[in-house]
């Protein structure tokens, strides 16, 4: 197997750097943040793993059955981030619309019947986050020590 090329892995190095330091793979504990911040900042990452596939679109493909920066930028975004993002935006959003002038939005938002599935779901997302994040160390050649608990 050819050896990853330098875009490879800086391009793997930089969507893993943005991965593993967002909501997803660090938790947000019960009681704790805003669903909505935590769908903002999944929106970021997908924007930013687009991005950083046009930066570095060049070099990027190797010709071995291994994950390709691209594959795991394709199953980030597409497989993992935007089933996740289809369902709960538009939920959360049509919630939000009907939050009373004289109530704080983080109030709100945790009256929101649905704020606990969500937040199961969204702790869900880990395991698949983590496996993306590994596979990009595997090209970029960096170990962050994240690791899946319980």
């Amino acid at each position: 197997m050819a050896a990853p090329s330098e875009a490879e892995r800086m391009a793997a190095f930089d969507i893993q750097v943005e991965l593993v330091t967002r909501i997803g793979v660090q938790e947000l504990t019960p009681g704790t943040g805003s669903l909505r911040e935590a769908l903002a900042s999944l929106k970021s990452l997908s924007d930013f793993t687009r991005g950083t596939l046009h930066t570095y679109s060049v070099g990027l493909e190797r010709g071995s059955g291994a994950p390709t920066v691209q594959s795991l930028a394709y199953d980030l975004v597409n497989d993992t981030v935007r089933p996740f993002t289809g369902t709960w935006h538009p939920r959360l959003a049509a919630y939000e619309a009907r939050c009373p002038a004289d109530t704080a939005p983080l109030d709100h938002e945790a009256a929101w019947p649905q704020a606990e599935t969500m937040r199961t779901e969204l702790t869900a997302l880990r395991e698949p986050l983590l496996r993306i994040a590994e596979a990009l160390g595997g090209i970029s050649g960096a170990d962050f020590g994240v690791a899946a608990t319980g």
